[in-house]
């Protein structure tokens, strides 16, 4: 005899179908051409249930951009171990340009709209996975003494997110019309430049 899942499992299945659709009807449309009820339906779940896991739509792109933290945490930050720090540093922030791409230009710009809105404290959150990582490359750039020790790590790596979210910004504002990966190499060269 099978048997029937907890509530507390059931929830969470709830909440893992509720992202499931949400992600698939955001790679048609808008966050805000989907209303709650579209997306209710798709999951086959109640209005209801959907506001017992989340405050709004928006709360469904934060959860969404969770799965980029985890990305950058698996599979981003383990190619850095042995590639110089300075290139580690640039093809960190390009990876973080791909996965824009990957992720599209109408996502990208939801997940904006999402960050502004609702989810600045997570969006700004040093304690997340992507800049995590990039602390990391900037610690071992120090370490190479290719960034000045009276340098702040955490600085550093606030700056540096503020020109890779500002080069993606406007590539969500060009529909994706600008090459991120030449305009980042050739920012944060520069910028690396003016660190030593």
């Amino acid at each position: 005899m099978t048997r029937k899942p907890s509530r507390k499992q059931q929830a969470e299945n709830t909440r893992k179908l509720l992202i499931e659709k949400a992600s698939a009807l955001l790679a048609a449309k808008t966050l805000d051409s989907i209303s709650i009820q579209e997306l209710c339906r798709s999951a086959g779940v109640s209005v209801g249930a959907f506001y017992h896991h989340f405050e709004n739509k928006a709360s469904i792109i934060i959860e969404l951009y969770r799965d980029c933290d985890k990305y950058f945490t698996q599979e981003v930050i383990p190619r850095f171990e042995n590639v110089e720090p300075s290139r580690a540093i640039i093809d960190y922030l390009i990876c973080q340009c791909d996965y824009a791409v990957k992720m599209g230009v109408d996502f990208m710009q939801n997940a904006y709209k999402a960050q502004i809105n609702y989810g600045n404290e997570f969006f700004l959150s040093a304690g997340r996975g992507l800049p995590l990582g990039l602390k990391k490359q900037i610690v071992k750039a120090k370490k190479a003494r290719l960034i000045r020790p009276d340098l702040s790590e955490e600085v550093l790596t606030g700056e540096l997110l503020i020109m890779s979210r500002g080069i993606i910004y406007y590539w969500c504002v060009s529909q994706g019309e600008i090459d991120m990966k030449d305009v980042i190499q050739r920012i944060v060269v520069k910028y690396l430049e003016g660190c030593r």
